[in-house]
């Protein structure tokens, strides 16, 4: 069991790397969060890194910002009565509203007139993907990382698993910036977020791509100590057990103060995505408040 360290104060002014954990609509929480903070002059370190809804509400900070993609959001979500399309069930097909409204959403805040603020940016977001296990393709790899997550998450509870590694599922890093162009870049965030059924699998660089959080979803590359010191993780799932604010392994770790208020995956005008997003902000409000951290 490894050492969780309570701590009282998060030095914000000396993060270089934040991680931004998946969790489908949970992700609101950060974007509430963080759009507190750079409303309040924090600027963001010069490494972001993230996977599914996290890498997308990280890449909206480098463009419109996370209020105007939760707008695109609602608007969109508004417009959904239904996450499956039963109707295809006729055909032996389960036709999920995300496989239309994520790349909707994506390109609703990466797109041509701002793709250029993305590759102009001080601050680098690392897009984590998962390749597939060779011995079990796209299929057999979904299996394998969802009965991980269950297992890590209801067992062992652990924040960076290790099981799905040891399957033969690969994770990636890419650089959003480095993508050819805005298409290019809603495709890796696609891919970042590729969880089939709801979602399918997509081809980056010629080879396919599911859901970063099959292997991690809070993911980190190898770090030095030094890194590790300078990291935080902004998770998106809440641990009872753990203290809002905690260090594990040498990095920081900032959790929801309580479970965040939506369903993961609620596509439709019932999704409480806004309550997500204001739980950030007010833990983002209280812990400025009461001297926690240090923008």
């Amino acid at each position: 069991m490894l050492k969780i360290e309570t701590v009282e104060h998060l030095p914000l002014d000396e993060i270089d790397t934040v991680a931004f954990a998946g969790g489908g609509n949970r992700c609101w929480w950060q974007g509430g969060l963080i759009s507190y903070l750079m409303d309040q002059g924090w600027q963001l370190p010069g490494t972001l890194i993230g996977t599914s809804a996290g890498a997308a509400v990280a890449a909206s900070c480098l463009t419109d910002g996370p209020k105007a993609a939760l707008d695109a959001c609602l608007r969109l979500y508004a417009a959904n009565q239904r996450i499956v399309d039963w109707g295809q069930l006729r055909s032996l097909k389960m036709q999920f509203a995300h496989q239309e409204i994520y790349p909707e959403w994506l390109r609703s805040f990466v797109h041509v007139g701002n793709f250029e603020q993305i590759r102009q940016s001080p601050s680098r977001l690392h897009v984590a993907i998962t390749r597939p296990a060779r011995l079990l393709g796209v299929s057999g790899s979904v299996v394998a990382g969802t009965l991980a997550y269950v297992a890590d998450k209801y067992l062992w509870h652990s924040i960076h698993p290790r099981l799905p590694k040891l399957l033969g599922l690969r994770q990636e890093f890419h650089a959003i910036h480095e993508a050819a162009g805005h298409e290019d870049a809603q495709s890796l965030l696609s891919a970042a977020a590729a969880a089939p059924p709801f979602m399918s699998s997509r081809r980056i660089h010629g080879a396919y791509a599911i859901d970063g959080g099959y292997i991690d979803n809070a993911p980190i590359p190898q770090q030095s100590d030094a890194d590790k010191s300078r990291t935080l993780v902004l998770l998106t799932r809440f641990y009872p057990k753990l203290p809002t604010m905690f260090r594990r392994e040498g990095r920081w770790y900032w959790q929801p103060s309580m479970r965040v208020p939506v369903s993961t995956w609620d596509c439709t005008a019932r999704a409480t995505v806004k309550e997500a997003f204001s739980l950030g902000n007010g833990d983002a409000v209280d812990a400025l408040n009461r001297g926690k951290i240090r923008l």
